[in-house]
């Protein structure tokens, strides 16, 4: 007889309060900012004239997950944000490339901050 799921042997699943999902909602919503400028990035893909970047609801997917890093691994959301930046050659998140917004995405996923500080 195969055993069966049932909510006692279930695995756990970390789950927020909602003090912690304000504070990831409020921060991600204090770091969005428009930016007006373009500059140039260091790629090896050809310059075009027209850059895509990433639109309002991949910014803000961004900035919830550089909050929610930030939180998790207990440092400053603003060191975060400058490694990612640092990462893909831009002076802002919202500079980001569409192109590379999985890539942004899988990096912060993948930041293990105690490994990048030592």
């Amino acid at each position: 007889m195969e055993p069966t799921m049932t909510k006692q042997n279930q695995p756990k699943r970390r789950v927020f309060g909602e003090t912690s999902r304000d504070h990831m909602e409020t921060a991600a919503k204090d770091l969005k900012v428009t930016c007006t400028q373009d500059v140039a990035f260091h790629s090896d893909r050809p310059v075009t004239t027209t850059v895509e970047r990433v639109n309002d609801k991949e910014l803000t997917s961004l900035y919830a997950l550089l909050a929610y890093v930030a939180h998790n691994q207990n440092v400053r959301q603003d060191t975060v944000q400058m490694i990612l930046e640092a990462q893909f050659g831009v002076d802002h998140v919202a500079k980001i490339r569409r192109h590379d917004y999985m890539h942004a995405i899988e990096f912060l996923v993948d930041m293990k901050m105690d490994e990048i500080m030592n």
